[in-house]
């Protein structure tokens, strides 16, 4: 007789699933077959019964209705700030996430479970009874602990307290603190001391205080480091920082590419425009006029003349997907020898390169284009301030290069200005570091010309690559964005009809109706909050062989060819090109292969681009937290960013630190946040908060290790918290060996 999976392996394997599922498909799953199946049938007969699962025909689906199951499986990823647990679904990404809370005494009191599966943690997987509570709102009721996550690494601080080391988590989701236990292998010897910042891993135990136990694993470096903060996102976010000594020691002799005699493009003189603190230089831009326009040459860096299929290099570039940058380093997709040296358009060296030639009218529209392989020389290595001080007349430097590309741009700005891209223009901050990595200053960079002209170069560039692969018939992996989802229009609308704004339901969305209320608001004191709800409401964009268009570029075809020194996706579209028009041997590898690949690849890179958006967010959260740290006790000027159950998010504009106002720093009184997230309403006083508003806070508490700012409402008679250290969250000391 077969094995009859139990009721949690069928509960598990339901809500993993996104398809229709029904007896056929369990049975399937888990290898029933003949006579064994009636004994399956009369258990999934009981679950039903029992509210487990919903109907038992074949042709049902028996799982619960709604978005998410009845009963599912759960990771514990934090706490609010109320201290309850949070969970998001296994192995199911949901936009935007549900807001799933774990309620522990529920499941106590039902009887569930046994008290040491109560004993959840940040990590842990459980199985759990859920109830609907709104609109993507969720209770749970935990059924049993799955897993404990034991391996999940923990990255923190150590901490010493009576005589005890105890880890304190980096994440300010994880409120445990965990008592340090020796290494169990005498081979291991790991040394720490307060202050240092370290990697552990969980110990289960046999009571809820044994289960706060952690092993550490290694030692990273002072949490003092001023670099401290960017090791830490790196350690989190599991990003590969090192490179194989094999690897680099045969990059490095690699001897460089040189033209031979015969190379057209060597005569044209290209220029690169970047940052003032760009280390490697993807692309250059040359431009001339004609009859009918402007000729514009992009030449991008020939990565895949270095980086062949299928090499060790390769498999490491593709492993990190993309580079990562952060206020003091760049993590590089490829070693320092290649993206900063012999791939880079470096001034006065020639380099090979990957070209396209366009050919626009006078209205700044693309008429034809050819695609080109050589080797190219770039006359200057300028910054957006040097290039900007050409166009303007102030200077005179490069200028016989400069005007025609300044020209070119203005015709092209007439066609995008006509194609009608989502025009979003947000600030960015920069974290200005002095020499030894502390943090010197915070400011916004002026959003010049000259940026505008490179992005619409590369963004021309890049459909040019797309379309020349779509005619040819290759499969390749597109960038793609989708409109926003019904949901996150209804609540723009909402946010938006307080300010008296409107966006009309019912229309085809098209990014000219966002630009619409963008222009509205504009020079408005909410035109911040405006131009962040409408980001808010885009989906995101992501790399797939499936084309559906770029929403916010108003495209319908394109692709990332302009940068693959620091993003893998597009040294496989330069593969992709100089195979189908012949401009080199066997540099895409088996075709084939990487046709087959291509799902997997896009989800990979996708993967690794959101990896890197998380690691720059939490450095920069902690370097921004240990700026602000000196002005605790200070009065600031901030607007509500976010509102949950939790309390308030602010951001404060001038240096763009987020923080939170605890609902319990709201005053004596309960507030309920609406469905949307758009209000907190108080229920005795009718206080209402709203997203986007202005408001003044008092700043209590930063802790830069964790990237946490603490505030309350101005004037609210909150006391600054002290600044000794935080106790150890357990009840009872426990001396170590």
């Amino acid at each position: 007789m077969a094995h009859i999976p139990s009721r949690d392996d069928i509960l598990k394997f339901v809500s993993e699933q996104s398809g229709k599922i029904g007896k056929r498909e369990i049975a399937r799953a888990f290898d029933i077959k003949g006579s064994d199946r009636i004994p399956l049938k009369n258990l999934l007969r009981e679950m039903t019964a029992e509210g487990l699962l919903e109907g038992e025909g074949r042709q049902k689906d028996l799982r619960k209705g709604g978005d998410l199951p009845s009963v599912a499986v759960l990771n514990i990823t934090g706490r609010d700030d109320d201290g309850a647990f949070l969970a998001l679904p296994h192995n199911k990404e949901m936009t935007p996430p549900p807001l799933i809370t774990i309620d522990e005494k529920g499941g106590q009191k039902a009887g569930r479970i046994n008290r040491r599966h109560n004993l959840v943690s940040m990590g842990d997987m459980i199985l759990a009874r859920l109830t609907q509570q709104g609109d993507n709102i969720y209770s749970a009721n935990i059924i049993r602990k799955l897993t404990n996550n034991d391996d999940t690494p923990i990255i923190g601080v150590v901490q010493e307290k009576d005589n005890v080391l105890f880890l304190s988590p980096a994440n300010r989701r994880d409120r445990h603190d965990y008592i340090i236990a020796p290494s169990s292998d005498v081979k291991i010897n790991i040394t720490y001391k307060e202050g240092d910042l370290v990697i552990g891993t969980k110990i289960s135990g046999k009571n809820k205080y044994d289960s706060h136990k952690a092993r550490i694993t290694q030692n990273i470096g002072s949490a003092a480091d001023p670099h401290a903060f960017s090791l830490l996102a790196i350690a989190e976010n599991d990003i590969p920082d090192h490179f194989p000594a094999e690897l680099l020691a045969e990059v490095e002799a690699i001897t460089a590419l040189t033209p031979s005699s015969n190379e057209p493009l060597l005569d044209l003189p290209f220029v690169t425009i970047d940052p003032a603190d760009a280390r490697d230089h993807d692309d250059a831009v040359y431009a001339e006029t004609t009859d009918d326009g402007f000729s514009i040459w992009v030449a991008i860096a020939d990565v895949a003349a270095y980086v062949t299929p299928a090499s060790t290099l390769d498999k490491q570039a593709r492993i990190r997907g993309n580079s990562v940058y952060l206020p003091d380093r760049v993590v590089p997709m490829l070693p320092e020898r290649l993206s900063t040296d012999l791939c880079s358009l470096k001034e006065g060296v020639p380099r090979p390169s990957l070209a396209v030639k366009m050919d626009i009218n006078k209205a700044g529209k693309v008429v034809s284009h050819q695609f080109m392989r050589g080797f190219i020389c770039s006359q200057a290595s300028l910054t957006y301030s040097q290039a900007q001080a050409t166009f303007n007349g102030e200077s005179k430097h490069m200028d016989a290069v400069l005007t025609p590309l300044w020209q070119a741009y203005q015709a092209m700005a007439q066609a995008r200005e006509k194609r009608g891209p989502l025009d979003l223009d947000l600030p960015e901050h920069r974290i200005i570091l002095n020499e030894d990595g502390t943090i010197k200053d915070i400011d916004i960079p002026p959003r010049l010309e000259a940026h505008r002209l490179i992005e619409e170069m590369m963004v021309s560039a890049n459909v040019c690559a797309a379309k020349t692969l779509q005619k040819h018939n290759i499969p390749f992996i597109y960038r793609v964005h989708d409109a926003p989802s019904q949901e996150k229009v209804d609540t723009l609308v909402s946010f938006l009809r307080g300010f008296s704004l409107r966006l009309d339901k019912g229309q085809v969305l098209r990014p000219s109706l966002f630009n619409n209320i963008l222009r509205q608001s504009r020079n408005t004191a909410h035109n911040h909050s405006v131009s962040d709800s409408i980001l808010r409401s885009q989906m995101q964009a992501i790399y797939t062989p499936e084309n559906i268009g770029h929403f916010g570029l108003n495209l319908g075809s394109y692709t990332h060819f302009t940068s693959p020194i620091r993003r893998y996706s597009d040294v496989l579209v330069h593969r992709a090109l100089i195979a189908s028009l012949g401009l080199g041997t066997n540099e895409r590898g088996d075709t084939q292969e990487d046709t087959n690949t291509l799902v997997e690849t896009a989800a990979h890179i996708s993967s690794t681009e959101r990896r890197a958006v998380s690691a720059e967010r939490s450095a920069n959260d902690r370097y921004l937290s240990a700026f602000m740290a000196k002005g605790v006790g200070k009065d600031y000027e901030a607007r509500i960013s976010g509102i949950s159950r939790g309390g308030i998010f602010v951001r404060i504009e001038q240096t763009g630190a987020d923080g939170i106002i605890p609902m319990s720093m709201l005053g004596d009184d309960r507030f309920f946040p609406d469905k949307d997230g758009l209000t907190l309403t108080g229920k005795r006083t009718r206080k209402r908060y709203r997203l986007g508003d202005k408001i003044y806070v008092t700043l209590l508490e930063a802790t830069p290790i964790k990237g946490g700012l603490l505030f309350a409402p101005k004037n609210s008679g909150v006391k600054q918290k002290s600044k000794s250290k935080s106790k150890p969250k357990h009840s009872r000391k426990r001396k170590g060996k």
